[in-house]
């Protein structure tokens, strides 16, 4: 009986091996075929940059949440959310949230109603990935002035959707605690003046992380927890919500702090 114990674990560990390999490539197909097919089509289906960019974000929204329910029906994941709701209804927010596995951004993308998202240069260039994430309109990480002024105009411009940042700006290492903070979300948010949403994410056990390679997959299938706060006004954590670089810096280590804080929490109660 021990034996086949363990010949069945040892065929499901195989199993999700090639289903995660699979995932990855499907990933890499379906970003081409929006950036090469889909998002010229929606370019020719109207002249409003603002709705060719609404509908490409559409288009990315339903392709992750199909891509996250995939990999639970093939058994490489599972997930659940507290507070969705709160993320549904999400309006002209500054949605900041950790970064502990490759798939944070695509399972929090498919859950939103609408997202603008901050995006680094690796994945504005690269050929899987660049076509559909300017087409959407997402924003180029190039941690320059331009940078910041490009997600405060787009908070305030577009009262339909909210802005996604990962602060740590890479994916936390395994076993360690959270990166630094970088101070681009602390410095929107003051310039913006608009309410911060957090969100936790934790992954059991750890895979995907930050220089992991994506076939090193656990021992058995990951559970990502994402839980929604309650947004937090600017106003409530500075007494003087200037902008300027002691305010920034005040504001990113009261952020930091909150997160570690709360993701204690978390811990403690599981």
């Amino acid at each position: 009986m021990l034996k086949l114990n363990q010949i069945k674990q040892k065929a499901n560990y195989l199993w999700r091996v090639g289903a995660t390999g699979f995932s990855f490539a499907s990933f890499g197909i379906g970003g081409v075929a929006i950036g090469g097919l889909v998002a010229p089509l929606v370019n020719l289906s109207t002249q409003n940059q603002s709705l060719r960019q609404q509908r490409t974000q559409n288009v990315i929204r339903y392709s992750f949440k199909g891509f996250t329910e995939m990999m639970v029906k093939l058994g490489i994941m599972t997930y659940e959310i507290e507070g969705l709701e709160k993320l549904q209804q999400s309006r002209q927010e500054l949605i900041i949230a950790n970064h502990p596995t490759l798939v944070d951004v695509v399972i929090l993308i498919g859950l939103m109603e609408q997202a603008n998202c901050v995006v680094k240069q690796a994945l504005w260039a690269n050929p899987f990935t660049k076509g559909p994430v300017q087409n959407a309109g997402y924003i180029l990480n190039a941690g320059s002035e331009q940078f910041i002024q490009d997600c405060v105009d787009k908070l305030k411009l577009d009262q339909a959707a909210s802005l996604l940042i990962f602060p740590e700006g890479t994916r936390t290492a395994k076993g360690e605690l959270l990166n630094e903070f970088q101070r681009g979300a602390a410095n929107i948010a003051i310039r913006a003046h608009v309410p911060i949403r957090p969100v936790l994410l934790t992954c059991t056990p750890s895979t995907l992380t930050k220089n992991e390679k994506w076939y090193h997959i656990p021992s058995q299938p990951f559970h990502i927890h994402v839980k929604v706060l309650d947004a937090i006004q600017v106003d409530d954590l500075l007494d003087d919500a200037a902008v300027s670089p002691k305010n920034v810096r005040h504001l990113n280590h009261q952020l930091h702090q909150f997160f570690n804080q709360e993701l204690s929490k978390n811990e403690q109660s599981c």
